[in-house]
């Protein structure tokens, strides 16, 4: 099947019988427009059973995770389970029979981020208590259980060779990206430790976390007036990569609402809480409607496939923050309320009258941008919205409710061995024994380009 991001000829951009409504003062109202955004992102952009989970090359295997958790939340926040048994099947499929979210037909390009997503679904699941069946529990694949062997396995690679610290954007030294330490994979490793620190109580995971946010600091990835940078370049992380992304920001934001949950309302992460908002509101939410705008891409129209989608992460993590840092509810829920209305007036887009937009500050009406991102954003900025009508969404914690198993010194089934470089080299550089007719093949070729150029410098001379 094919999926276009582009503007279908001959469609209509303005609101049709079929578009979706959204009473934001209504529970009802939101679990129906939620259920209709779901559905058009499962039925054309989700496929659980197969490799990637997503339509593939245009998008990437990461976003499965990231559809997972958008899942998670989806019956968290309504109490649909429609698609239960499909997260499951999905969750499966990328836990891999190796137990470390690093299934064979992707550990080769698989980046800290990718496996960092697919674990920030994982502790999305333990701390909703979304349903684990008897098999994924006899297997070992329980999400919390999974979250803390990546932890352990990200925790190996955090890389004090350069930079004092950080992990590295690639798994792989092979890979393009070995060089760069972007905000998204320690923003990841952030809040995942400190989401652990709060649902355990195991203070091991919060100093992993204060480590890796306060480096983040020190090296001014997080400049002081909280421009957060999209990371910086190995070996001393003094050339940084400037663009702004929602997701960077609310990663962020985030871990430090579950550091200030663990630490009982520590001034130090209320004021990275309030500083790291204030930033996102100045940066990201359009001044004239309100609206989360991507502001590297959007208005250009330079979005790859990926970037549609990282405002529902925003969306998710602002509304993981007001539950956690329930100081931040009052700041924060109007905020996710307006945008809910802008993004739900935007699904007015074909297919089916009911697609959504990624122009959320354009009004009633559609910008021709069809695709996983903007589905995902839609439903997430909707049904985190659901909190505040209607007592749902619970995030619950190991001695509060929490069920999921726990294995603190989890590393997957490969026995802690992570670094495949020698099997992945072989996909990069092909095997290639020089003979000695290659040798001399090669000084043969050598001696006449060597006498080619030495014959042209000296007619350009002559001439």
């Amino acid at each position: 099947m094919r999926f276009s991001r582009s503007l279908v000829s001959g469609l209509l951009l303005v609101r049709g019988a079929t578009a979706i409504d959204l009473n934001i003062d209504s529970y009802d109202s939101i679990k129906t427009a939620a259920k209709q955004v779901a559905k058009d992102l499962a039925s054309g952009f989700w496929d659980p059973y197969s490799v990637h989970g997503v339509p593939y090359p245009t998008y990437y295997w990461w976003l499965h995770g990231a559809i997972l958790g958008g899942m998670v939340d989806y019956w968290a926040l309504t109490g649909d389970s429609t698609y239960n048994s499909n997260v499951t099947v999905g969750w499966l499929r990328g836990v891999s029979p190796s137990l470390d979210l690093q299934p064979d037909e992707q550990s080769f390009s698989e980046g800290n981020d990718d496996q960092g997503f697919w674990s920030i679904m994982a502790m999305d699941a333990t701390e909703r208590v979304f349903p684990e069946t008897e098999a994924q529990k006899e297997m070992g694949a329980g999400f919390l259980e999974i979250t803390q062997t990546v932890q352990n396995l990200q925790a190996s690679r955090w890389d004090n060779e350069t930079c004092g610290g950080g992990l590295r954007w690639q798994i792989n030294i092979a890979n393009t990206g070995y060089s760069y330490k972007n905000t998204i994979s320690n923003g990841l490793f952030f809040q995942q430790s400190a989401r652990l620190a709060r649902y355990t109580g195991n203070a091991t995971y919060a100093d992993w976390a204060e480590k890796t946010y306060k480096w983040l600091r020190a090296t001014k990835i997080v400049r002081d007036d909280f421009y957060i940078n999209d990371g910086a370049f190995v070996p001393d992380c003094k050339k940084f990569s400037e663009q702004r992304w929602t997701y960077n920001y609310g990663t962020l934001l985030a871990g430090c609402a579950a550091m200030y949950n663990f630490t009982n309302g520590d001034d130090y992460w209320k004021t990275q809480i309030d500083s790291i908002l204030a930033a996102t509101y100045a940066t990201f939410f359009d001044s004239a409607t309100g609206a989360i705008k991507e502001i590297q891409c959007q208005d250009s129209d330079t979005c790859n496939a990926d970037q549609p989608s990282f405002k529902a992460y925003l969306s998710r993590w602002m509304g993981y923050t007001a539950q956690v840092a329930p100081y931040t509810y009052n700041d924060i829920m109007p905020r996710l309320r307006k945008n809910a209305q802008l993004a739900a007036a935007t699904c007015v887009g074909q297919p089916g009258g009911t697609a959504c937009g990624l122009k959320w500050n354009v009004g009633a009406t559609w910008d021709g941008k069809y695709g996983l991102g903007e589905q995902l954003s839609a439903l997430e900025v909707i049904q985190n919205t659901a909190p505040f009508v209607a007592p749902v969404g619970y995030v619950f914690s190991a001695n509060n409710g929490g069920t999921s198993k726990s294995n603190p010194g989890g590393m997957g089934t490969r026995a802690g061995i992570h670094d495949r470089f020698a099997q992945y080299l072989p996909y990069r550089l092909p095997t290639y024994n020089i003979q000695l007719a290659d040798r001399v093949g090669a000084a043969i070729i050598t001696i006449i380009i060597i006498v080619v150029l030495g014959f042209g410098a000296r007619f350009t001379m002559i001439h």
